[in-house]
């Protein structure tokens, strides 16, 4: 054989290989279980550090942490749909797009619930909601307020009565930084919401920490974050045992966010 007939012949052969290896590796590939993909509709709200949307659209903080630990054990993923709280109401309930929601609660909206049958986790984290006032007016009583601020959609639930009965003047906003600003010019009495967020918001955003603070001598409540779902019941029980089981996973995220430090005496 000459050697230009030789060098033929190597080519050849190594052009096999080559595709046979490629055929290989697609078969590999194929065989390969894909990650289950899953829609979570989330809030879009700056609620950092429990969760928030930046700038770029992505979801972010200790929810974020918690669901991406669980979805990775489950060879889930997550694709974090952020939505204004009324819409997600609506996508979640009603249409029926979004195959999770979180964070939910059974008594959040119960008049969209009504007939519904939804399962929910355990608690995912359980953290202090109240009144948000000006240091000199903190200790005021109930009967001197008269003007409070929430955003768009939220309830202040240990406030109902006096809403109802227009003793509260309820103000609304699409966030919460806006209210902030109008309660720390005394334009509001009150800002009902998370403390750990508002802390948050009135030290890195508006650049003045402790301008607001929290009033335990005012209605206040525990709000427990759920993630709840009409479609996948058996995801949401997995969900739970990894609550259940990783306990101090979820345990060491809350003190890489600082949760519950802001109300502890």
């Amino acid at each position: 054989m000459t050697i230009k007939l030789r060098w033929q012949a190597r080519l050849l052969c190594a052009g096999v290989l080559a595709a046979a290896a490629v055929s290989l590796t697609a078969v590999a590939a194929s065989a390969a279980p894909a990650a289950k993909s899953f829609t979570v509709g989330v809030e879009n709200l700056q609620y950092y550090p429990l969760h928030t949307v930046d700038g770029a659209n992505r979801y972010r903080g200790f929810a974020r942490d918690v669901l991406d630990a669980f979805a990775s054990q489950h060879g889930y993923a997550f694709e974090y749909v952020p939505l204004p709280i009324n819409r997600l109401y609506t996508r979640f309930l009603k249409e029926r797009t979004l195959d999770f929601k979180y964070p939910d609660h059974p008594k959040w909206r119960e008049d969209l619930r009504h007939g519904l049958k939804l399962s929910y986790s355990n608690v995912v984290v359980s953290t202090e909601e109240g009144a948000m006032v000006l240091p000199r007016h903190r200790g005021r009583p109930l009967s001197e307020v008269r003007s409070m601020g929430t955003v768009l959609g939220f309830t202040p639930w240990p406030y109902r009565q006096a809403i109802d009965s227009k003793a509260i003047a309820i103000s609304t906003s699409n966030s919460f930084d806006g209210l902030l600003r109008h309660a720390l010019a005394d334009h509001i009495d009150v800002v009902y919401m998370n403390v750990d967020v508002a802390n948050y918001l009135l030290a890195e955003e508006l650049k003045t920490p402790g301008g607001l603070i929290f009033d335990p001598a005012l209605p206040h409540a525990r709000s427990d974050f759920r993630l709840s779902t009409l479609q996948h019941p058996e995801v949401v029980e997995q969900f739970s045992q990894f609550l259940q089981r990783e306990q101090s996973l979820v345990q060491k995220l809350r003190q890489k966010y600082r949760i519950g430090e802001a109300v502890r005496p």
